[in-house]
Parts: structure tokens; C-alpha cells; sequence
């Protein structure tokens, strides 16, 4: 399995995951021929797909959690978010209750996951790009909870914070919240009220936890002290709050937008560790990227010495040195041979193809 861009698509090509709109799947697995419904998957904002090949045979990309999960908790959260449709921005306890209840089903499926490296880059049609980011951040930061040693109740806590964190995004304007085109200063600091407003809305609610709630109101803060609703910095930020600020810029940059591409893995890597001490706590990064492909399983790479290869395996506490199979020479011969970059310390990656095929 490999992603791919939909430019990319050949006829030999099967698809490897489902494709879901509107809670719906949209194409099933070992869908052939996907290159005539391209145009459609592009105006829903879908621009990649996950394929099976011939390059990519035996390779596999695992969710940390179960499809039937994910596609629950988006539900869930879309559910509780469009409350503004009927103008009730709150949670009904029967809300709380289901939210409670997914969290608990992610917290065991990733506690009990010996699968800790993340490959998998979550389609999201622009439609459903909110619920879909908000179960991204959630497992990121289950992820970076569980790698804390944090127990089952810290990390409910955790998920619960998580998946509410843009909670008060349901009373920014939609022509704001939507808008293709870059926001003026004034549309900025309007989407900046969603943190504060969420909150507001929340703090009495007793059936979900005050450390929960405060994810909610500090997920944008940043440690120098310029993050907002109050310029907290350091130890004035609650650890939840520090871990989901990671996971939710990662999922950002992640994912296809409107206004921008997503950005390759490695991008995303080095942006975060450039804001280390700035936007991000240290140690926090430090243990995240632990556990964060940089190059993703069926990625193509070219590596230091000319070769092209495609990602097979990551190497567990090394992302940069994964396990790669050379699929061509530095002459542009087609050859097959598996290399552990691990046992070849002058041999690196230089350039990530992430998504892309090569000719």
C-alpha cells in the first residue's frame, strides 16, 4: 500500500482504503479504474488516495486505531459540533456520554497497540475536514500521552480535551471559518475568540473534567509567552494543552486545505522541531517525534548515493533510517534490493517524494 496523488493514478492501480463523504463510503476497497472519478474526488477536496501496486506490494500502513472507530468518534464530533444548526451551542449530558464513550474505545485500542509508529495520513474531504482533524489530534495525543506513561484516566481526560478542542469553532461565522481566501486581521482575531468562547461554553459543565476543559481554552497558547487567549507561557500552560498544540499544528499542516496543499511529513518535522521552546515544550516534541514517520511506509525517496527507493518499514526509535527497497540505480536502471538504512550509517534520505510516483 502507498498514497498517491490523484494526478498520479494508473491504470494497474486498486485502491487500498475506502473512501468515506458525508458518513458514507464513497469508493470501497480494490475500487479499479479510479482515474475516471478523479474530477469528482478533487471537488470534494480529495486530492490522495491510498493504493495497492506492484512497487508497493508487501507493504503495509496500519492505523493506530480501528476504521469502524474512527468513522464513530467523526461522527460523534460531527454531531456535537453542528449544534449551531440549531442554535444550541452545548453539550447534552447524551453528547458527553458518547463523546466519553469513543475516547474510552481509543484509549484501549492505542494502550493496547503494538503499533506505535504513525504512517497514515487520514483522507478528509473538505466538507468534513473539522470532525475528521479533531479524531487526528485526539489519537496523536493519545499516542503522546501513552508514550508519557500517563494512566487510563489521565488519558481520558486527555482524549476528551482533545477531541472537544475546537469546541468554539461552532460559534466563529461560517463565511468565516470557510473562506478560501487568506483572513483579513479582523476575520483572525475573530477565529482566535473559538478557544475562550468553547470554554465559556463549557465550564460548568461537571460531567467533563476541568483538566479536559482546559485544553479547550489553552490549545493555542505557546510557551514564549504569544500564543492566545492569555499569553500563558511555560508551567502557566497545562501539559494537555502543551500535547494537543503539538498534535493539532502536525494534523493541520497535514491536511489538504482550501487556501493550501498539505505538507510532506518531513516539512511538518522540521517546523515543529524550528518552534521548539517557542510554540512547543521541548520534551514534548522530543517524545512526539519518536513516534512520527518522518518518511512514511510507501514513500518514494532518493537517497544520498543517487539510488531511488520506496519506504518498507520504519525502524522503531530512529524515523529518519527506515528500511527501503531500491527500485532504481543511480543511473536510472530498475533493480530490487532491500536496504536497512540502519546498517548503512553513510547512507541517508535527501529527498522525500511523498505521494508522488516516479516515471
Amino acid at each position: 500500500m502507498r498514497l498517491v496523488s490523484l494526478n498520479d493514478i494508473t491504470l494497474e492501480m486498486t485502491l487500498a482504503k475506502p473512501i468515506y463523504y458525508n458518513d458514507r463510503i464513497l469508493l470501497n476497497i480494490d475500487c479499479k479504474d479510479i482515474s475516471k472519478y478523479r474530477e469528482r474526488l478533487i471537488e470534494f477536496g480529495i486530492n490522495y488516495v491510498y493504493i495497492n501496486d506492484e512497487l508497493s506490494e508487501g507493504i503495509a500502513i496500519e492505523d493506530i486505531i480501528k476504521d469502524e472507530t474512527r468513522q464513530k468518534s467523526k461522527k460523534i464530533i460531527k454531531d456535537t459540533l453542528n449544534s449551531r444548526l440549531n442554535n444550541i451551542f452545548y453539550i447534552t449530558e447524551t453528547q458527553v456520554a458518547n463523546i466519553q464513550n469513543v475516547v474510552y474505545d481509543m484509549v484501549d485500542e492505542i494502550s493496547q497497540s503494538d503499533e506505535v509508529i504513525v504512517n497514515l495520513l487520514d483522507i478528509k474531504a473538505y466538507d468534513s475536514y473539522t470532525f475528521s482533524h479533531s479524531v487526528n489530534v485526539t489519537v496523536l495525543s493519545l499516542i503522546l500521552g501513552k508514550a508519557l506513561y500517563y494512566t487510563r484516566e489521565q488519558l481520558i481526560k486527555l482524549g476528551i480535551g482533545a477531541l472537544l478542542h475546537d469546541f468554539g469553532k461552532t460559534m466563529i461565522p461560517l463565511e468565516i471559518l470557510n473562506k478560501p481566501d487568506k483572513l483579513t486581521d479582523e476575520e483572525f482575531e475573530i477565529v482566535k475568540e473559538h478557544s475562550r468562547l468553547g470554554y465559556e461554553r463549557l465550564k460548568d459543565q461537571t460531567l467533563i473534567s476541568p483538566l479536559s476543559r482546559a485544553v479547550i481554552l489553552s490549545h493555542h497558547e505557546k510557551v514564549d509567552g504569544t500564543g492566545y487567549p492569555k499569553g500563558l507561557k511555560n508551567d502557566e500552560i497545562h501539559d494537555y494543552a502543551k500535547i494537543v498544540a503539538i498534535a493539532d499544528v502536525f494534523d493541520s499542516l497535514n491536511s489538504d486545505r482550501v487556501y493550501r496543499k498539505r505538507w510532506p511529513t518531513y516539512k511538518i518535522v522540521d517546523f515543529i522541531l524550528s518552534n521548539v521552546d517557542k510554540h512547543f515544550e521541548k520534551q514534548f516534541v522530543n517524545k512526539f517525534l519518536k513516534y512520527i514517520a518522518v518518511y512514511p511506509n510507501g514513500t518514494f525517496v532518493t537517497l544520498s548515493n543517487g539510488q531511488k527507493a520506496i519506504v518498507q518499514k520504519q525502524n522503531k526509535n530512529c524515523p529518519t533510517k527506515p528500511i527501503v527497497k531500491i527500485i532504481q540505480d543511480m543511473d536510472g536502471r530498475k533493480m530490487s534490493q532491500t536496504v536497512n538504512l540502519m546498517d548503512q550509517l553513510d547512507l541517508v534520505v535527501v529527498i522525500s517524494h511523498e505521494g508522488e510516483s516516479y516515471n
